[in-house]
């Protein structure tokens, strides 16, 4: 028997975790003032302006099975994105301007990129161990772009299934 999992499945599954999230959900209104915009799919060339933020993308990667694997590997990517142009200059929080005499200066955007990225494995990790097949690997990454006042962070989630004999894959 050749077992087999479409990686919309676990897209889909994935969506519904983050939709039903009460710590995401909760974490975009008080930040934002609104839930975030959920996207099933992703076109890196037509990337949602800054109007959608804060959104969450969940896209399908890609897959190892076969008669010959003894562990499945099923690959799903994850990206979101928040606008936010305001920093912490010395203590105080202020609209992105010119600072010169600052000693410190922090990106607000950029410490809630990564809270948000945080809850979204936290919630992702706990669906999927939920589901005795908790994600392997993640690949984490909250480097600054080019997109300021946005900023994004992605991650590349791998799930790992040891079938058992006669066992139909589910998610």
């Amino acid at each position: 028997m050749e077992y087999t999992l479409p990686l919309q499945t676990i897209t889909d599954a994935w969506m519904k975790a983050l939709k039903d999230s009460d710590s995401i959900q909760q974490y975009c209104k008080n930040h934002y003032g609104k839930a975030p915009v959920l996207i099933n799919g992703g076109n890196p060339r037509e990337a949602p302006d800054g109007d959608y933020c804060p959104y969450i993308v969940v896209m399908n990667g890609s897959k190892i099975e076969g008669a010959d694997q003894s562990t499945l590997s099923y690959t799903i990517g994850v990206g979101w994105v928040v606008k936010n142009n305001n920093l912490t200059v010395d203590g105080k929080v202020v609209q992105n301007a010119y600072y010169p005499d600052a000693k410190e200066i922090q990106l607000t955007g950029a410490v809630e990129c990564d809270e948000l990225g945080q809850l979204i494995y936290e919630t992702l990790q706990t669906f999927a161990s939920d589901r005795d097949w908790p994600i392997s690997r993640v690949d984490y990454d909250v480097t600054p772009s080019a997109t300021y006042p946005q900023f994004m962070g992605t991650m590349v989630c791998i799930t790992e299934i040891t079938p058992s004999m006669g066992e139909t894959l589910t998610y």
